[in-house]
């Protein structure tokens, strides 16, 4: 019993009708006593003192009995109970409180000093035990957390108890009491949150940051036990395409399933985290041989590779990718070693999709290299490293200028001049060339509309171009704000990014031909176009790819390749223009065959386009010639 219930109980509502009926009796006595009776100072005195004494007392005792019921209804709301032990007979009693928490029958069911303790595990048994004692040797209150089996609930629940040490007026400590508040709700919540700060959320593997964690005490460990570790980082193919075609919720399901499926087949000592949106990686320690680690790749290649069943029925073959390190041979540290997987992984990626490759320092320069590049070229338009060249297009049947190729270059001021193929394919690889393509039909479009003569400005454009964004749009902005004429500007597109979203690249060219631009197709003959593809297309002009012009006056095959395609565009009404002419034999043979217009090295290089200003800045016609005897 508190202090509390203790005070309250002293004093019931018959003791305090008692105590008013005797102090009204003790103040007849007095009033008997005094001459003026009931009159005399003395008793009015006593009276208003005792009355006031009587009010004190009967709102201190309601205060106190509703703070109990007060407190009863907090302990019930916050599920605590509590309990005393007495120190010399070790005699235990429980609240009522106490018996609703533990779901005991507070009739039948007699507690004891044990009956906690007996549901304790042993390391939570010992501590609770210890704190116990304690107490009684110092008289200083504590607390623990135990976790409790059963419970009256048949489940292990969370519990805090905090004890206090009853002491007798001497200063002894005669018993223990405790509070007990189930936490089961809250530890459950806190593990919750730890786990979600770990683990990736869809899949429930570790994350990037736990899997560094954790990697970081694999590799110390296996240096004191001089054991290897390999990492594996895995990274399914074309998982964009995976959304793209069956959507988002589809593309999560085959997470799940793959990273069930590497879970399934690696040791419960190994580690599986996901660590980007596609991207796994496993850490296999103890294996002492690459053979043994190339083994689990393929096994896990087989596995991700078996159909998988999307939730609408559907089923889905995918493929993976497998870059592996091993330590200490690839790198001592996680960093390295999941650096040193990637870059095996990218390398085998780009060369052998679904197999796997292991770290070769040898690539380090140049993957290094090209992470350089990409964050070079992320900064290229802001510094203005990117320019135009242009190199002109001659009207074989006039041999004058008809008009100028615009051509990307990149003087890099750390690395130099930069092969167009190689900054290109970075910038669709890394979701720069939408920027870069627009900034390119700008230039190209504000730069011809200086000229004092209409020639035409031909621009290459991207498949992204032509896939994302809209490219018709982008047009119509720029020829608004340069003043070109539409007429004026041609796009080259080349024959690969046709087979591409066919319906939706029909649709965008089309749409970009009624305003009046034209369209090439560039580099014909290199990729699979087909007649129904030419014809679909609102092609304007085609171009033959240099590749046939190179050997053109030694080889019949050359030859005849390109009077092939030149009967072809007659065929379907549009001009040919041949790339490649390094040399006038090559003129006079095309100009034989019939060639519309040629381009190349004969008539000039690429350069700025102030190398041309006789041609774009010239008054009469004659002046735009360029020599082909």
């Amino acid at each position: 019993m508190t202090a509390r219930e203790a005070s309250c109980s002293a004093f019931d509502p018959t003791e305090i009708d008692q105590l008013r009926a005797a102090l009204a009796q003790a103040t007849t006595d007095l009033a008997r006593d005094l001459p003026a009776g009931m009159a005399h100072p003395a008793v009015q005195k006593f009276n208003r003192v005792a009355g006031l004494a009587l009010d004190v007392a009967e709102r201190s005792i309601g205060c106190a009995r509703q703070a109990l019921d007060d407190l009863k209804t907090v302990h019930r709301i916050a599920r605590i109970g509590n309990w005393r032990i007495a120190a010399e007979d070790r005699r235990a009693t429980w609240s009522a409180d106490m018996h609703e928490l533990f779901g005991t029958d507070p009739v039948s069911f007699i507690p004891h000093e044990d009956t906690l303790t007996s549901q304790m595990d042993e390391a939570d048994r010992a501590s609770f035990l210890a704190t116990f004692a304690t107490i009684f040797e110092t008289g200083e209150p504590a607390a623990v957390e135990v976790r409790l089996d059963g419970c009256g609930e048949g489940a292990r629940r969370w519990f805090w108890i905090d004890m206090r040490p009853e002491t007798s007026p001497a200063g002894a400590v005669i018993a223990v009491r405790g509070f007990c508040q189930e936490i089961t709700d809250r530890k459950l919540a806190l593990e919750r949150i730890r786990f979600m700060t770990s683990h990736d959320p869809l899949t429930s593997l570790i994350n990037r940051g736990h899997l560094l964690e954790r990697l970081d005490q694999v590799l110390a460990e296996a240096r004191r036990r001089r054991e290897n570790v390999a990492l594996l980082t895995f990274d399914i193919d074309d998982f964009k395409g995976i959304n793209d075609l069956f959507g988002h919720s589809a593309a999560d399901g085959v997470l799940r399933e793959v990273a069930a499926r590497i879970s399934r087949q690696v040791r419960e000592t190994d580690l599986v985290a996901r660590v980007g949106g596609d991207e796994f990686v496993v850490v296999e320690t103890g294996c002492e041989e690459p053979e043994i680690v190339e083994a689990l790749a393929r096994r896990l290649l087989r596995a991700i590779a078996e159909p998988i069943t999307l939730a609408d029925g559907r089923e889905i073959a995918i493929s993976a990718s497998v870059g592996i390190a091993l330590h200490p041979f690839d790198g001592m540290t996680s960093s390295a070693l999941l650096a040193h997987s990637s870059q095996a992984l990218h390398v085998t990626k780009k060369e052998r999709p679904n197999s796997l490759g292991f770290y070769d320092a040898t690539i380090q320069s140049e993957w290094q290299k090209r992470r350089v590049l990409e964050q070079d070229l992320r900064l290229a338009l802001q510094h203005r490293e990117l320019s135009l060249v242009y190199q002109p297009m001659i009207c074989m049947r006039t041999t004058l200028c008809s008009g100028f190729e615009a051509l990307l270059r990149w003087n890099s001021p750390v690395h130099g001049p930069v092969a167009p193929d190689l900054f290109i394919g970075l910038a669709e690889s890394i979701g720069l060339m939408e920027e870069v393509g627009t900034w390119v039909l700008r230039e190209a479009c504000a730069e011809a509309a200086r000229w004092s003569v209409p020639l035409t400005v031909a621009v290459n454009v991207s498949p992204i171009q032509i896939q994302q964004g809209d490219l018709a749009a982008i047009i119509t902005d720029i020829l608004r704000e340069t003043g070109l004429p539409p007429s004026r500007l041609e796009i080259e597109v080349t024959e690969s990014m046709l087979i591409r979203n066919f319906e939706r690249a029909v649709d965008t060219l089309q749409r970009i031909k009624s305003l009046g631009v034209g369209i090439s197709i560039d580099d014909f003959g290199t990729g699979y176009s087909s007649l129904a593809t030419l014809r679909a297309f609102p092609f304007n002009k085609l171009k033959i790819d240099r590749s046939f012009v190179r050997d053109l006056a030694e080889e019949s095959e050359s030859l005849a390749i390109v009077n092939a395609v030149l009967g072809l565009g007659r065929g379907l009404r549009l001009p040919v223009v041949v790339e490649g002419v390094e040399t006038e034999r090559q003129a006079d043979i095309l100009r034989d065959c019939g060639a519309d217009e040629i381009q190349g090295y004969l008539f000039g290089r690429p350069s700025p386009i102030s190398t041309y200003s006789a041609i774009t800045d010239a008054m009469r016609p004659q002046h735009r010639s360029i020599s082909i005897q």
